[in-house]
């Protein structure tokens, strides 16, 4: 398991981090505890920091794994639209 942060960015401007927990096996990612924040908007991303900078997207569906590279050629992925989600049983992959 590795330390990072828990960053969830809104259209409203307001961005919530949070200390988390990371395992880079899986992909799953488990926040360390709530914010009490209520940001206004909708959410537009979130993402990790790991200790040496990096930022990797979380998953806008199940909101608890990280995303992963797609193997071989996925046609239905639109435009901007990177990876998919490293938990099998994520709604993503019905």
């Amino acid at each position: 398991m590795k330390h990072c942060s828990f960053t969830s960015v809104w259209d409203s401007g307001s961005e919530i981090t949070t200390p988390a927990t990371y395992d880079p096996k899986t992909g799953e990612v488990t926040p360390e505890c709530s914010s009490n924040a209520d940001p206004d908007g909708c959410l537009e991303r979130e993402y990790i920091t790991l200790e040496d900078g990096e930022e990797i997207d979380v998953c806008p569906d199940c909101h608890g794994f990280t995303m992963g590279a797609v193997v071989g050629d996925r046609a239905d992925l639109s435009y901007g639209e990177i990876g998919e989600c490293r938990n099998p049983d994520c709604e993503s992959h019905q």
